[in-house]
């Protein structure tokens, strides 16, 4: 037997959901403000192996996450 859902909440769950990422939008863009001057960008230089890139970028990316995780 077919299970039928109500349309109602089915519109409200997704008027929801839609409220609150723009609402989480609005909230990242107001208060956290990235440090893009801290990337430091001299490890891409000419005739560099990809495998040092791909490192420099991991770097990067951890201390990204760290600077966002941590207590200011």
């Amino acid at each position: 037997m077919v299970r039928q859902n109500n349309r109602w909440v089915i519109r409200a769950s997704f008027i929801a959901v839609i409220a609150m990422g723009l609402f989480g939008f609005w909230y990242a863009v107001s208060v956290w403000m990235p440090m893009l001057d801290a990337i430091d960008l001299s490890a891409f230089a000419e005739g560099v192996d990809w495998v040092d890139t791909v490192a420099a970028i991991g770097e990067q990316a951890v201390q990204l996450l760290l600077g966002i995780t941590s207590a200011q």
